[in-house]
């Protein structure tokens, strides 16, 4: 690619902690979205988390400090007191994590949720699994389309099947392999962490009439939003002897510039056809990538009426 219950220690319960709970957010946020931008901000970027003991809080400062993106937590309309997250008693946390119906009310709202087309989502663990309040988050609004990268935040459990029991609220997101940390872990490791995880969102893989491509995808916003569009099948037709045409069904963002093609070529069109070349053309197209082939073989894979291409 171009672009790079179950009983558990008492730690775990308390939001990966044994810091008191705050009220500190919930008198400071009132009934809409609360938002921290960082400087070279990132608008279709989110980080939101929900965090008891401030360690969940901490990792998630982190990213958003890194991704210089708006930073959004999620504040319980009833706050969670030390009282509520006591293990060894029968507490609001406990029972509610024993009930598949719990859905906490959240305080807060983020006003424009559409802008975001990835969102980077922190939690603690609660009995091996996200609180009942992030089920809550994700039933609240559509994410279509969207990239969910997960975090936990725990003294020693794993992020698990937490995050994979979570999907099930948001089924038409795209869930990218999450990760555990804990409050000792360092920016540096956040960071990491992030550019190498967020690198995999663009990631396609490309099918024509069957054969598995091997393509070398731009890294820019076009093919971000072609991403989204996964799985996507279009109906290819051969035009002027050199190349494969089709419609998306969608207008994407373009940066047309004149461009001489070569073999290879993916090109979007117009802001809504895509074209594969297996001869060479000049015109203005938004480069989106390259098929690693011979010019021979994508001729014998490309000079036929009509093609099918897949991407996924």
């Amino acid at each position: 690619m171009k672009f790079p219950i179950l009983f558990v220690l008492p730690f775990l319960l308390a939001g990966c902690g044994s810091n008191s709970a705050s009220s500190s957010a919930q008198q400071s946020v009132a009934s809409s979205a609360s938002f921290a931008s960082g400087a070279a901000s990132s608008s279709n970027t989110l980080v939101a988390y929900f965090s008891v003991t401030k360690h969940t809080k901490g990792i998630a400062s982190y990213a958003q400090e890194h991704l210089g993106c708006d930073l959004f937590e999620i504040v319980p309309k009833q706050e969670y007191t030390s009282v509520d997250i006591d293990y060894q008693s029968d507490c609001r946390a406990n029972r509610e994590q024993n009930d598949p119906s719990a859905r906490p009310e959240i305080l807060n709202q983020i006003s424009d949720f559409s802008s975001y087309d990835t969102i980077v989502l922190g939690y603690p663990i609660w009995w091996s699994q996200t609180p009942k309040i992030l089920y809550t988050f994700l039933e609240s609004y559509d994410f279509t389309g969207k990239v969910i990268l997960p975090f936990c935040t725990s003294g020693s459990s794993p992020i698990g099947n937490s995050a994979i029991n979570l999907a099930k609220s948001a089924p038409t997101a795209r869930w990218l392999e999450g990760k555990r940390f804990s409050a000792s872990d360092s920016k540096e490791e956040v960071a990491n962490w992030l550019d190498q995880s967020l690198q995999e969102k663009n990631i396609m893989t490309l099918t024509i009439s069957g054969k598995p491509i091997d393509v070398t995808w731009e890294q820019n916003d076009s093919v971000t939003a072609l991403s989204r569009l996964k799985p996507l099948e279009v109906s290819m037709s051969r035009f002027g002897g050199f190349e494969q045409v089709g419609p998306l069904g969608h207008t994407l963002p373009s940066h047309d510039v004149n461009l001489t093609t070569v073999p290879g070529d993916i090109v979007l069109y117009s802001s809504n056809q895509i074209v594969v070349f297996f001869g060479s053309n000049t015109w203005a197209y938004t480069k989106l990538g390259h098929i690693v082939m011979s010019q021979e073989e994508l001729t014998a894979l490309l000079d036929h009426p009509n093609v099918m291409l897949n991407i996924r």
